[in-house]
């Protein structure tokens, strides 16, 4: 599965501090139109992903399966983490979801999305979504990813004073 280079998430934080070369209009002060840099983690990402009817997974059954030793195995309903295609299962997912709220796939990155309309800028790292955009507009893809996945944000940072100021991003 793909991962996004550093560039990628640099270029969004980049995004979030040169607001007007980026946004229209921008807010950077304290309203709706302030703009933020979002860090969503998707919870057990991998389990909202389903393998294929024509490409299988299969796997060993745990011994406490009563049919353990038998010569019989598991097929998965959906991917499990350790399982070769787990990563790439995960990545065809989120990337079909963005693209059903108008997400366009970036051209040097297959890990990075940009919404035109809105101008939310997002770079997907394994589970965890760094995204640039107005405060509106993030609240908004908050709330479509909230539809389909169990999420938590972990940091919303912004110029305003009841924003976030610091996050931990890839450890």
């Amino acid at each position: 599965a793909p991962t996004p280079p550093l560039e990628s998430l640099r270029t969004i934080l980049c995004m979030a501090v040169t607001t007007d070369l980026w946004m229209k209009d921008g807010d950077n002060g304290t309203g709706e139109d302030r703009v933020q840099v979002s860090v969503i983690d998707i919870s057990r990402a991998y389990f909202n992903a389903h393998p294929k009817e024509d490409d299988p997974v299969f796997v060993e059954l745990p011994p406490e399966d009563p049919d353990y030793g038998k010569g019989f195995c598991g097929r998965l309903n959906v991917y499990m983490y350790g399982t070769r295609k787990a990563a790439d299962g995960w990545h065809c997912e989120y990337s079909d979801s963005l693209g059903e709220i108008d997400f366009d796939i970036g051209q040097s990155s297959a890990c990075v999305f940009v919404h035109k309309k809105r101008c939310i800028a997002t770079s997907v790292h394994g589970d965890d979504f760094t995204t640039v955009g107005r405060k509106k507009d993030l609240d908004w893809f908050k709330a479509s990813l909230s539809r389909k996945y169990e999420l938590k944000e972990t940091a919303r940072l912004g110029p305003d004073p009841s924003d976030d100021k610091e996050v931990r991003i890839l450890n």
